[in-house]
């Protein structure tokens, strides 16, 4: 898959004004989070509000950690997210099982996803997935804020003939995100705490600069 445009997803939105922001700026997708420990975390009530400053083609993407099959479910009626994403143990049967499209996460780093090998093989397991999102390891679910090494990504792109888009995230900020994408030429990044002013709250100053720095490094 050649990709000569890298896709730029926000994610962990709470307010109107950072989606509306964030949407002028040139975001290609808006993530809300439904997991309860998150401090990004929202009701089913918010996220309806949110919605409707999410204009067409713009996706909205909707973020569970190990999530009962109806609270899944009570989300996709209430907003009708563009895609499902999920974060935590959640197995290919459970994720395929909502019949729509879906990004899995992998946490890289933890004690079964430290090589390359392993990685992969997880990967492939999820091989129906629309995307696969990368992020770094920690004690509990949710975003670290934390880089991983890289090079074991590229032990995915160059050896995974069937692998999904690829979606980088983990410690993302305008400091580090030229070298990343230079490094790895994702799908896409992901992006939460980088652009963050505090958890849920956006900077639309360092918004627009990480959409101008990931706009000028994207590749052929």
């Amino acid at each position: 898959m050649i990709n000569n445009r890298v896709r730029i997803k926000i994610c962990g939105f709470t307010k109107e004004d950072d989606i509306i922001s964030a949407v002028n700026s040139g975001v290609d997708a808006v993530g809300m989070v439904f997991y309860e420990k998150s401090k990004r975390f929202i009701s089913i009530d918010r996220a309806v509000a949110l919605k409707k400053e999410i204009p067409a083609f713009v996706n909205l993407v909707a973020l569970f950690v190990n999530a009962s099959k109806d609270k899944v479910k009570e989300v996709q009626d209430a907003i009708y997210p563009d895609y499902l994403q999920f974060h935590g143990d959640e197995s290919p049967e459970v994720c395929a099982s909502f019949k729509q499209k879906y990004i899995k996460a992998f946490r890289v780093g933890s004690p079964t996803l430290n090589s390359g090998d392993s990685l992969l093989n997880e990967c492939l397991n999820y091989i129906n997935a629309d995307g696969w999102l990368f992020d770094s390891y920690s004690c509990g679910y949710g975003g670290s804020g934390k880089t991983f090494n890289h090079d074991l990504l590229k032990h995915i792109c160059t050896k995974s003939i069937n692998k999904r888009p690829i979606i980088l995230s983990g410690g993302l900020s305008i400091d580090n995100i030229i070298d990343s994408i230079n490094y790895l030429h994702p799908w896409a990044i992901d992006i939460s705490s980088g652009v963050e002013l505090e958890p849920g709250i956006k900077s639309i100053v360092k918004i627009r600069e990480l959409i101008n720095l990931v706009n000028s490094c994207s590749y052929n």
